[in-house]
């Protein structure tokens, strides 16, 4: 297993952990404005979701290898 196969979910995973912080950031604290359209939110959240479920699903197929 490459170095990059084994760090990329991982790196996925941390990033979308942190982008849902600051989205339920936005949420209680409105005067943040970080995501300024709601039409945005949704959607945003959904992405956010699926690559934290693909990067676990990733790491613990790669770790099972």
């Amino acid at each position: 297993m490459s170095v990059r196969k084994g760090i990329l979910p991982h790196i996925c995973l941390d990033l979308a952990v942190i982008f849902l912080v600051l989205w339920v950031l936005d949420r209680f604290n409105g005067a943040m404005q970080f995501l300024s359209r709601d039409v945005f939110k949704i959607p945003f959240l959904a992405f956010l979701i699926l690559v934290i479920v693909e990067s676990i699903v990733l790491i613990v197929y790669q770790r099972r290898r």
